[in-house]
């Protein structure tokens, strides 16, 4: 198992809107990198492709409410993974955010995607902190 951690960053928003926001994979397209295309979604799951990497199908896993969002690989993946948004309250107008990325992937897969994976949680989270600045 291959474990990328984002870095965690301060984001000026309650969990509660954080989680509300992060809830419906149809809002996530404006926090994913440029690397990323061909992006469809419902509220329920999403499906794009990371350039010159792969294309990847997720749907909701098991969310705690305010706190955690789960997302696994739905259908078919190049292999099976999750992503986990982690959101820790620090008062009601401030929370801070992190994101693992868990892949299961063989050794040259893992060396291949590496740095973009790890690209990918560092824009996540960089990108949610500046919606909310």
């Amino acid at each position: 198992m291959t474990t990328i951690t984002s870095h965690k960053k301060t984001i000026s928003s309650s969990s509660e809107t954080i989680y509300a926001l992060l809830s419906d994979f149809n809002n996530l397209k404006d926090l994913m990198p440029s690397k990323v295309v061909n992006w469809s979604s419902t509220m329920t799951s999403c499906a794009f492709t990371i350039e010159n990497m792969a294309h990847m199908n997720m749907a909701f896993g098991k969310n705690v409410e305010n706190e955690k969002i789960e997302m696994v690989s739905k259908g078919k993946n190049p292999f099976s993974y999750d992503l986990s948004t982690y959101i820790k309250k620090i008062d009601d107008a401030q929370s801070e955010v992190h994101v693992v990325f868990n892949g299961d992937m063989n050794a040259m897969i893992a060396m291949m995607a590496k740095k973009p994976l790890q690209n990918f949680v560092d824009v996540l989270v960089d990108r949610l902190q500046e919606k909310y600045s």
